[in-house]
């Protein structure tokens, strides 16, 4: 029994499927997986920040701090099962994912060439010297808001250096075999990608609309709007090329009908939608925290599932594919076991670092968001307003005290109180209670 998580940021639920709860036939890898998969529609990330949600699916736990880094991650589970584990990603300044078991391999970002080196150079001292970053972070700004032009470039290995490495490492080893491969393509700024839908686009176009971003998104036109949209969905379908690939690979070098491949996204993405349009980690819309969650393998019945479930529940559902027994220490349920029976609700909890810090609580159709600097509350129908912007906090009372109970319990089994009611802490992190 081979285990294979692929991840990937930036994944919005609603570019991925379409309005009937299909993976849209632009995503054909995606699609063609979701199609023998456990389809989860109300799935929800760790935090409205990949990286958040990359500590959630390490320990199946919302741990943070000393306390997480002190619990074994997923890849020391398979380990002790006597698994060959393997982890890639793309990002060489994460440090934390590299110390808990990811690899970064070798290769170049997204440009490509001497130019792009010395532009990497540029960004790290940007980031490190401090006597230079304001003036060169100036610059930059000036450069690439007027001419489409930027002196310093991600560093990121791009997702057909990650697949390759994957499928070296699975050609290196014998099974029983956990991968684990988390793609960063989607995240911003985008840029357009050949044989997509933003091919068309130039690359100073969209390095034009990425610094309007962040300067005043409300100076952007409506075309400028629709460009945004369509770079995002370009990087989908380069992201599901990636995953093709893989998948491909995979299907030559396993047997799949006795193996399980799950994939997740670790975030959404705003996209202008109320909450910006690059911005991480300060909102707990459903653009920026719903994803879309697909399990193939034998312990999960294939279908669409409509309980809410969290990245929490990755972690126990991996460990049960590979009949072991699920972690003690740990929020989450596995998947597989709900998939043959019927769950009514399920309530998943978030919790977002923002200006102000903002912790969450949703069942499926009911969505209570707290703002905990002054216990300010909001109350949304998602069967009626998917978009989260009616505030019904007084129309359904006994389902906003039920929510606000859950919360409170969530609150204070997290330690999360600060100079208010409530509390405030140094992470976003998800977890759910158990469906009845």
């Amino acid at each position: 029994m081979d285990v294979v998580l692929i991840t990937a940021a930036a994944a919005r639920h609603d570019y991925v499927f379409d309005g009937e709860g299909r993976v849209t036939d632009s995503l054909p890898a995606l699609s063609t997986l979701a199609s023998d998969s456990a389809v989860f529609s109300c799935a929800y990330s760790g935090a409205p920040a990949s990286k958040t949600t990359m500590r959630v699916l390490l320990t199946g736990t919302h741990a943070t701090g000393q306390s997480a880094a002190e619990l074994p991650t997923l890849l020391e589970r398979f380990e002790d099962a006597g698994y060959a584990t393997a982890a890639f990603h793309g990002n060489p300044d994460d440090d934390e994912l590299t110390s808990r078991g990811f690899t970064v391999p070798d290769g170049e970002s997204r440009e490509g060439g001497v130019s792009d080196k010395v532009r990497r150079a540029v960004g790290r001292r940007i980031a490190d010297d401090s006597t230079l970053s304001g003036a060169l972070e100036a610059t930059n700004r000036t450069l690439g808001s007027s001419f489409g032009v930027n002196i310093a470039s991600s560093s990121f290995v791009p997702g057909e250096v990650l697949t390759d490495r994957a499928l070296e490492w699975m050609d290196e080893t014998d099974g029983p075999r956990f991968l684990w491969v988390h793609y960063g393509d989607a995240l911003p700024p985008h840029q357009p990608r050949p044989e997509t839908e933003s091919e068309s686009l130039t690359s100073r176009r969209a390095t034009r609309l990425a610094h309007a971003c962040r300067r005043d998104s409300a100076d952007l036109s409506e075309e400028d709007e629709a460009d945004l949209r369509r770079l995002y969905r370009g990087e989908l379908q380069h992201l599901d090329r990636c995953i093709g690939s893989l998948l491909e690979g995979l299907d030559a070098r396993l047997d799949r009908t006795e193996s399980t491949v799950a994939f997740a996204g670790t975030n959404g993405c705003a996209l202008g939608d109320g909450d910006g349009w690059h911005e991480q980690g300060r909102s707990l819309s459903d653009d920026c925290v719903r994803v879309p969650v697909l399990v193939d393998g034998p312990t999960c019945d294939p279908g669409r599932y409509d309980f809410a479930v969290s990245a929490v529940d990755v972690v126990p559902t991996l460990i049960g594919a590979a009949n072991r027994e699920p972690p003690e220490v740990g929020a989450g349920s596995d998947l597989g076991s709900l998939t043959d029976r019927r769950v009514t609700e399920r309530q998943v909890f978030a919790r977002t670092t923002g200006d102000p810090p903002e912790v969450m609580v949703c069942n499926g159709r009911w969505k209570l968001v707290r703002r905990q600097s002054d216990g300010r509350e909001r109350l949304y129908d998602r069967s009626q307003d998917a978009d989260g912007v009616r505030d019904r906090s007084g129309e359904n009372l006994p389902v906003h005290r039920a929510l606000r109970h859950a919360l409170d319990c969530f609150v204070e089994s997290r330690g999360l109180r600060d100079r208010s009611r409530f509390g405030s802490g140094s992470s976003t992190e998800a977890v759910h209670q158990p469906g009845r």
